[in-house]
């Protein structure tokens, strides 16, 4: 698989494990076809539209067919009948692992993506309940309530409040750094201090995001005809503003939306 082809299914895994949980679940008896789940992953991708590049996600055939390759080999998936007309089933391992996929969000973003897969567990969960419920022993029971609690919509947007307080806690942090550099160099400039020193003290007390990786007096060093007091005067504070204010306010709207979803997954 080329590096292309690998960040296209990473960018858009949700979509492949959906629609592979979709398509066991609707040919759970027969099996289901490549094309079978080609047609889910377009539709998954056409819901999300307005958050895509073009009117759905263009998949071609050697990448449902390499993903499912990949399924099998890893034994999340069984291939039955020939190769001219293959079929395909999850394995039970195969359904929890993709479950587990979908639900263990490592990151807050896309959100679009998060609306998506709430939405799937609430459309899929009497789907997969009732296929459990037909294989019968074949489930174990731990396994029966891990399923469950991967089903559990409240658990899923618990788990995405989570995420959500921890990037506004960050933006926090940045806004009140932001203010405290220009404040600082605001009374040190008032107080007639020297530039050198002016940085010195905002290097020592407020240091910058990515000092690990460039200290702050090596880019003073670097760049001498920046007005760098400028820069933690006043440049800070319009980031404040113009920046981490918004997408702040951004992550608490979205925030407030998870409460109205966890109210009606409690229902």
């Amino acid at each position: 698989m080329t590096k292309g082809k690998k960040t296209h299914l990473g960018r858009h895994r949700a979509l492949f494990d959906a629609a592979a949980i979709g398509a066991h679940a609707r040919f759970s008896a027969q099996g289901f076809r490549q094309k079978d789940l080609r047609f889910l992953i377009e539709l998954f991708s056409n819901w999300l539209e307005s958050a895509m590049e073009g009117p759905s996600l263009a998949v071609e055939n050697t990448q449902i067919a390499r993903y499912l390759a990949v399924l099998v080999s890893d034994g999340l998936a069984k291939q039955t009948g020939g190769p001219r007309q293959p079929r395909y089933r999850l394995t039970r391992f195969g359904l929890m692992e993709s479950l587990a996929r979908l639900v263990h969000r490592r990151h807050w973003w896309p959100i679009e993506e998060f609306f998506f897969v709430y939405h799937f567990l609430e459309s899929y969960h009497a789907r997969i309940e009732a296929l459990i419920a037909k294989e019968g022993s074949m489930f174990p029971g731990t396994m029966k309530l891990e399923i469950a609690r991967l089903l559990d919509l409240k658990s899923f947007v618990t788990r995405q409040e989570q995420l959500l307080d921890r990037e506004i806690a960050k933006l926090d942090l940045r806004i009140g750094d932001c203010r405290k550099t220009s404040e600082l160099a605001r009374k040190l400039k008032e107080r007639g201090t020297a530039s050198d020193l002016i940085l010195k003290e905002i290097q020592e007390k407020v240091p910058y995001q990515l000092n690990n990786l460039k200290p702050m007096a090596e880019l003073f060093r670097e760049t001498p005809d920046e007005n760098w007091i400028w820069e933690m005067e006043v440049g800070s504070q319009q980031r404040a503003v113009r920046i981490f204010t918004p997408l702040k306010e951004l992550l608490v709207h979205m925030r407030s939306q998870m409460g109205a979803l966890k109210g009606k997954a409690s229902l």
